[in-house]
């Protein structure tokens, strides 16, 4: 007599795991999103710093150009393009209160108002929040 499996036995095991693996998929989806958009907000947030960063540095006034089309972050210091972040690459959405940012030689907010910037994949969602103080945090 052979040991081994009988084919019923095989078919009862392989649809016990595709009815567990049907559970844990969203809940592993979901995982992926928040991940992703904890990645995406913390490169915006070090674009944003390099931002102020330069500002503080070199005296002059630096802009955070936010394009909600391409999901795109664009660090601009008078004529140069310094950085050019694509959100895109990450899958996340992009949405914001201001179309820019800028810093003012002293590292403060250049404009009238404070300004977020919020992240999005599925279910994950983040924001930054830009104070007028210049203070950039995960809100």
């Amino acid at each position: 007599m052979r040991a081994g499996f009988t084919m019923l036995e095989l078919v009862v095991v392989l649809a016990v795991t595709a009815v567990l693996a049907g559970f844990a998929l969203p809940a592993l989806i979901g995982i992926r999103d928040r991940v992703t958009v904890r990645l995406a907000a913390t490169e915006a947030q070090r674009a944003l710093a390099d931002a102020r960063s330069v500002a503080i540095t070199s005296a002059t006034r630096t802009s955070v150009q936010i394009d909600t089309r391409t999901n795109s972050l664009t660090v601009v210091s008078g004529t140069d393009t310094l950085r050019r972040l694509s959100l895109a690459e990450f899958g996340v959405t992009l949405r914001t209160t201001r179309d820019s940012i800028a810093f003012g030689p002293t590292g403060i907010g250049w404009g009238a108002a404070t300004a977020t910037i919020t992240l999005s994949r599925g279910r994950a969602s983040t924001a930054l929040a830009i104070s007028r103080l210049g203070r950039i945090r995960r809100a």
